[in-house]
């Protein structure tokens, strides 16, 4: 996730984690000015696409490699699996959990416990899936190697029938689905996608096509999520990862952001954003949070409307996200929380 190539052919890669980024960022700015509920909404909405282009990317990048287990397994470690650990601490460091006896080996201890069952943070829920899919990597390297593309088109097909599809026949109808088919399930799809997806070359009408029909789910994502609120409808799906509208919003954002030229000068603003994405991901929360009660800044989370602070917000979060992330990665010592 946090490799950036100087390659003009993967520029677009930087460009995912910049915009991935920002969009999780501006998720979680907590607004609460006026303006449209249909606006923030719509906002929100975008933001979904996030999280899957990250597996999407991973996908694409890590599947047609050939290393050995230890040097795989050595390089998530160094750039994920460290970084996520000690950002977890921090992360319950930071809510002081556990302070009220004060530090000792017990302490230590419950921080352990509680980091390997589950996320210290809501955002960190994104690691405990990806390095679930990391330590299935080299199975799927095999799988990808050797598959024809036929046998890929039917993975990919017969995850989204049994993940999106299913998923949305349990939630509104009374249909159950008994079959074992735990095989297919979680985001294993997103990560086959990126590497599928990389194989096509498109069109400009075929581009036009797809701007145009994501704009359109998009606006329909917003419309179901809004009645579901309004209609106390108690259903998550319209913004669920694996729900099948955020599916098909994903996969047309990949092909439409790797799809865009990107020139040299662009490119030199974007690398360094890149490489700071992860980063960015890891410490925005704490940015945020500070951000809202700082004298002469907390006013802004309910100044103006909605359609123009969101974004700004966000990218207010993003950009001191990034001044924190680009000075950390300078000293040594700290860079091994953000490599």
């Amino acid at each position: 996730m946090n490799t950036t190539s100087s390659s003009s052919t993967l520029r677009w890669v930087d460009l995912i984690r910049v915009i991935g980024a920002f969009l999780v960022v501006m998720a979680h700015v907590s607004y609460k000015g006026e303006g449209s509920v249909l606006v923030s909404t719509y906002y929100f909405v975008l933001s979904r696409v996030a999280v899957p282009l990250f597996f999407m990317m991973s996908g694409f990048l890590l599947l047609k490699k050939e290393e050995p287990y230890g040097v795989f397994f050595r390089k998530r470690a160094v750039k994920v699996v460290v970084p996520f650990f000690i950002w977890s601490v921090i992360y319950l460091l930071w809510k002081r959990e556990g302070f009220e006896s004060g530090f000792s080996l017990d302490l230590v201890v419950s921080y352990i416990v509680k980091i390997i069952r589950g996320p210290r943070e809501n955002h960190l829920w994104f690691f405990y899936a990806l390095i679930g899919l990391y330590l299935f990597t080299p199975i799927l390297r095999v799988f990808v190697a050797r598959a024809s593309r036929l046998d890929l088109y039917y993975f990919c097909a017969l995850w989204f029938l049994v993940v999106p599809i299913f998923s949305l026949l349990q939630e509104f109808t009374p249909v159950k689905i008994g079959f074992e088919l735990y095989f297919v399930a979680g985001y294993t799809g997103y990560f086959l996608l990126g590497h599928v997806l990389g194989l096509f070359e498109y069109t400009r009408i075929q581009l036009y096509g797809l701007a145009a029909l994501f704009l359109f789910l998009s606006l329909v994502t917003t419309y179901l999520d809004f009645q579901s609120n309004l209609l106390k409808w108690n259903t998550q799906y319209f913004v669920s990862y694996l729900g099948v509208n955020i599916v098909l919003l994903t996969v047309i954002a990949f092909i439409l952001l790797r799809e865009i030229p990107i020139s040299d000068r662009l490119y030199a603003f974007l690398a360094p954003l890149g490489r700071a994405s992860f980063g960015i991901y890891l410490v925005h929360v704490i940015v945020l949070a500070i951000l809202e009660q700082m004298p002469g800044v907390s006013g802004w989370f309910s100044a103006g409307s909605s359609v123009y602070m969101i974004p700004l917000l966000g990218l207010l979060g993003f950009m001191v996200s990034y001044v924190i992330v680009a000075i950390i990665q300078k000293i040594p010592v700290l860079r091994w929380s953000m490599p």
